[in-house]
């Protein structure tokens, strides 16, 4: 499989929302549209394609995130490689490609986050060179908007 790296353009928009529905979100195309834009036009946001044959068979997301401990760190936002050309080193180049984004945006460390369920990512991870650093929950709460019902 031939496969190529660069960055995220607005034709790539379909094949990167059919693998945002792989992955196992419900997002719409519009949704998916405004969240790759916003992605495009900011500075400290950047996502890359894999491509194969000119199709989008993979994409990862990488932005420049400010913590207290350490200021500013890049994290990989979201990786998703299809189904149907897993295990052939593309998640390997697309990770190689936001730590070069990362580092030439100054960038001492890359973090990433996984979600329990999402089994194939914890031996990934470790595998091209990540340590589990902690375990955390996440909460979220639903804010009431201006002008919506009670």
């Amino acid at each position: 499989m031939d496969i190529s790296i660069e960055p995220g353009r607005a034709d790539h928009l379909d094949g990167i929302h059919a693998l945002v529905l792989e992955w196992g979100y419900t997002a719409s195309r519009l949704r998916t549209k405004a969240w790759f834009e916003a992605i495009t036009d900011s500075p400290s946001h950047q996502i890359f394609v894999a491509l194969s044959g000119g199709s989008v068979v993979g994409w990862i997301a990488v932005e420049k995130r400010l913590f207290l401990s350490e200021l500013f760190v890049a994290e990989i936002t979201g990786l998703v490689v299809g189904s149907r050309a897993r295990r052939a080193g593309i998640g390997q180049l697309l990770v190689q490609s936001a730590e070069d984004w990362s580092s030439s945006m100054g960038l001492p460390r890359v973090v990433v986050r996984s979600n329990v369920t999402r089994l194939e990512s914890h031996g990934f991870y470790p595998a091209v060179g990540y340590t589990q650093s902690k375990t955390t929950h996440v909460y979220t709460k639903d804010l009431k908007q201006p002008g919506s019902e009670p």
